[in-house]
């Protein structure tokens, strides 16, 4: 399975991308990664990191996509960026996958012009994975790609969602909540009792509305929101993460004085498992024709080898493949429209687009 790794994309430099990529690549030896940005200063890290050789090749891309360049303007004047490059190696079937921690906005759009839409979407989403109380996992969905939905995006990307969560969390019949203000079903602006009314006509295992407290409550697989909504869950959650594990730390330590750096290592760590977004990676963009996985900008290197082990994972279940099929084979409707306001236009997915 070969891997594009986007190596100008992390704010704490190349080195983490290649230390990344070679700590994935030793875990896994089916994936070929290909590191891809500015050859030169590439080698130079390589040398630098004082590695004899390195077990991937590198494309060259000589232009680079920062955080604070306007999506819009780096599809149209930095054509030969890392992001663009690497998406070139999956348009032309030469990677199976692409990760980068690099611009989010850059990367979905270039991913929509590059690779285009499965077919049947109609807007791609964002799917962050979050442990839950029970020890199991929650795909939130969506977590920036969309800040305004229709009822009908915001039903596809439960049904994306459910595929995403019987594929890489092995649920067969995964346990999708609408994410709300109360978990009354006359509850919520428009869009969400439309979008209710199609969940619940639908053959999905809807539960119902849930509300924030109950995303990581382990009442469901798949929590269904849109961007604006899922952005602010999910940096809210990394940056709570981070408290949480600071403050019991430093609590621990206080109050058991000496022994408390030893005791409390233990703890730390396991602590650090669940909730450090390190340990999982990246978020897959779901709905483009390819396999995209978008990590944090700030990625440490464990983060990066966490993300092309999940794109491993989504290129190698098919999960694009069963996407399509449930749109398309199961009487998708023709007109938008229609979607939205003649709610007894269901659309089925059969067990066997999860086989």
């Amino acid at each position: 399975m070969r891997i594009a790794v986007d190596a100008m994309g992390t704010e704490r430099g190349i080195g983490i991308a290649i230390k990344g990529t070679l700590e994935a690549v030793r875990e896994n030896p089916q994936i070929q990664a290909i590191l891809v940005g500015d050859k030169k200063k590439i080698e130079e890290e390589i040398r630098r990191l004082q590695l004899e050789k390195i077990p991937f090749p590198i494309v060259h891309a000589s232009q680079v996509i920062r955080m604070d360049d306007s999506p819009a303007a780096s599809l149209k004047n930095k054509k030969n960026s890392s992001i663009s490059v690497a998406l070139d190696l999956l348009k032309e079937g030469k990677a199976d996958g692409l990760v980068s921690a690099g611009n989010t906005g850059a990367v979905m759009g270039l991913s929509l012009l590059k690779l285009g839409r499965l077919k049947g979407v109609r807007r791609p989403c964002l799917a962050a994975t979050f442990p839950t109380i029970n020890g199991g996992k929650v795909v939130l969905l969506d977590v920036g790609a969309n800040v305004d939905c229709r009822p009908y995006h915001l039903f596809q990307f439960a049904i994306m969602g459910s595929i995403y969560a019987y594929k890489i969390f092995k649920k067969r019949t995964p346990r999708v909540g609408l994410l709300n203000i109360g978990t009354e079903e006359n509850k919520g602006n428009k869009t969400i009792l439309q979008t209710f009314k199609l969940l619940k006509e639908s053959s999905l295992n809807f539960i119902g509305n849930i509300e924030g407290g109950d995303i990581t409550g382990g009442k469901v697989e798949v929590v269904v929101c849109d961007g604006f909504v899922g952005n602010i869950i999910l940096k809210f959650a990394e940056n709570f993460a981070k408290t949480t594990l600071s403050v019991v730390d430093r609590r621990t330590k206080k109050a058991l004085f000496g022994l408390g750096r030893v005791i409390t290592r233990g703890w730390r760590r396991y602590l650090k498992k669940d909730l450090d977004y390190a340990e999982y990676g990246g978020v897959p963009l779901l709905g483009v024709n390819g396999v995209c996985v978008v990590t944090h900008g700030a990625s440490s290197s464990k983060a990066i080898k966490n993300a092309i082990l999940v794109s491993f994972e989504f290129a190698k279940t098919g999960i694009n493949r069963h996407i399509e099929m449930a749109l398309i084979n199961k009487g998708e409707v023709k007109s938008e429209a229609k979607r939205d306001s003649n709610n007894r236009n269901r659309i089925l997915y059969s067990k066997q687009d999860f086989d």
